[in-house]
């Protein structure tokens, strides 16, 4: 490894700045395809008394929570990007600002990026799963076809183990990994 030229070290900011900026652009994303399908499942006239839920709000609860949960997944794996940036930065004593950040990160609790983003994809979820018992109630509807209630709570409930184990308690984070592999190839300097 031959650490970073001068001209490296702003390109690689600018990457750094660019992935932050695309994890708020999916966080946000994600609240617009939310709101939209929710606005459109939403029936026009209030559905009679006793009838079902029915299929096709399953199902879109069940689309919702891939698509979601994909969003989620793509943001996870930008943040991986941007910790084998952060950490060849910080290993290559590039960025002051990298080492300080990682030394407050290992020592203080605090909320920034990740776990707001979490945060915001549980609630999301949360709604998701909620919405075809929410509407069953607000509109005296039969929880039908059961098989739809089951699938869209257990696929709910997997969605928030997930993303509560992965942006909340950091589950598939390997930023000491992304260091010691830094560490490795700088070892194999030439």
């Amino acid at each position: 490894m031959l650490g970073p030229k001068k001209e490296d070290i702003p390109k690689i900011h600018a990457e750094v700045n660019q992935i932050v900026n695309q994890r708020l652009s999916l966080t946000t994303l994600a609240v617009t395809i939310f709101g939209a399908l929710i606005a459109w499942i939403i029936p026009k006239n209030p559905p009679n008394a006793e009838n079902d839920v029915g299929v096709f709000i399953y199902a879109a609860i069940i689309l919702l929570l891939v698509v979601l949960f994909s969003l989620f997944l793509l943001a996870h794996h930008l943040t991986y990007m941007l910790r084998i940036y952060t950490t060849y930065l910080d290993e290559n004593n590039a960025s002051n600002w990298e080492k300080d950040w990682s030394a407050y990160r290992g020592r203080f609790t605090y909320m920034g990026y990740t776990k707001p983003q979490a945060y915001i994809f549980l609630v999301l979820g949360i709604l998701s799963t909620a919405f075809p018992f929410l509407l069953a109630f607000s509109f005296s509807l039969r929880i039908e076809p059961i098989r739809g209630a089951i699938v869209c709570l257990i696929l709910g409930a997997l969605y928030i183990i997930f993303v509560y184990g992965m942006g909340v308690r950091r589950w598939f984070t390997p930023e000491k990994e992304m260091r010691r592999r830094w560490k490795l190839l700088k070892g194999k300097r030439r």
